[in-house]
């Protein structure tokens, strides 16, 4: 019981764990990944759900104290409602600094330890012609002076700006490089750095609970499968980003490359997979080589 309590929580009233249940195997059964991270989500609203009304319990309702195990439920209440307490405190402080602080940086404040420049004319076009396309806001765009392949997305002074590596532009063709900018640029169409905040702050208000790590990571890889699969369609198939990823793949199995920050190309990490906020690199290619026509994939 007292193993259970630390992974979810205190018990579930019957109707918020039948919930519970459905959310998981929906979060498990869906090949729908947007579906698997609303189900993801609604995991974590179980979780503060539960937690609210086990205080209420804690503070209103008073069981009897003679009744057989009543002390050890008293007790792990009283723990459940101090954490959740300093849960709420360390989660208002994290959101208020995301808001407050991190967004009204600007790029070079954010990153002092990289390097940023202004890129070609022709990343900058092709940046243009994707958000037309995605039709949202054209997002900033720079270079970042590292020869490791990357490309990821910040938010800084309340704008959307993609850095692009030198090493990303040296080693990928043309049509890789847009494919890794058609991810980025799906990441802020889907709104997926305000979802991802919220996320990460429901698992700091949830610190005690081990389970609300495994579902943020869970909800960043389901986030990151739907960003492949909408820059696929985006750029009208995913053959460049497959070959962008078996590239990557290539190269950080024969040692070339270290790894990456990036949040389009991240590396094999050494971790389990139920903990990376990024799924691997060959489940990430088996997903995209999947949406490719019937007919290409047939030996003439």
């Amino acid at each position: 019981m007292i193993l259970s309590w630390l992974l979810v929580g205190p018990p579930l009233p019957i109707t918020v764990a039948i919930l519970f249940i459905v959310l998981g195997l929906v979060s498990v059964i869906t090949r729908n990944f947007r579906r698997k991270a609303l189900a993801l989500m609604g995991i974590m609203g179980v979780l503060f759900v539960q937690c609210i009304l086990f205080v209420f319990v804690l503070y209103f309702v008073h069981p009897d104290a003679n009744a057989p195990g009543v002390w050890l439920f008293q007790m792990l209440f009283g723990v459940d409602l101090h954490l959740a307490e300093l849960g709420a405190i360390a989660a208002i402080l994290g959101a208020l600094y995301i808001e407050l602080v991190r967004s009204r940086l600007d790029l070079f404040r954010a990153f002092p330890n990289l390097t940023f420049s202004k890129p070609a004319n022709d990343l900058i076009q092709m940046t243009h012609r994707l958000a037309a396309s995605a039709r949202i806001k054209c997002p900033g765009i720079v270079l970042l002076d590292s020869g490791l392949p990357s490309a990821f997305t910040v938010r800084t002074r309340r704008a959307y700006t993609i850095a692009v590596s030198v090493g990303l532009l040296e080693s990928f063709e043309p049509a890789e490089v847009e494919a890794c900018l058609a991810h980025e640029i799906c990441h802020i169409k889907n709104r997926d750095f305000a979802l991802r905040s919220i996320v990460t702050v429901a698992k700091i208000a949830l610190f005690a609970r081990v389970l609300s790590y495994l579902v943020e990571a869970a909800f960043y890889r389901a986030r990151e499968l739907t960003a492949d699969r909408a820059a696929a369609a985006l750029i009208g198939g995913p053959g460049p980003l497959i070959s962008a990823l078996a590239k990557l793949q290539e190269a950080n199995s024969s040692g070339n490359i270290a790894g990456t920050f990036a949040c389009c190309l991240d590396g094999e990490r050494r971790t389990l997979e139920i903990l990376s906020k990024h799924p691997n690199l060959k489940r990430r290619i088996g997903l995209l080589r999947e949406m490719e026509p019937a007919e290409s994939s047939r030996v003439q």
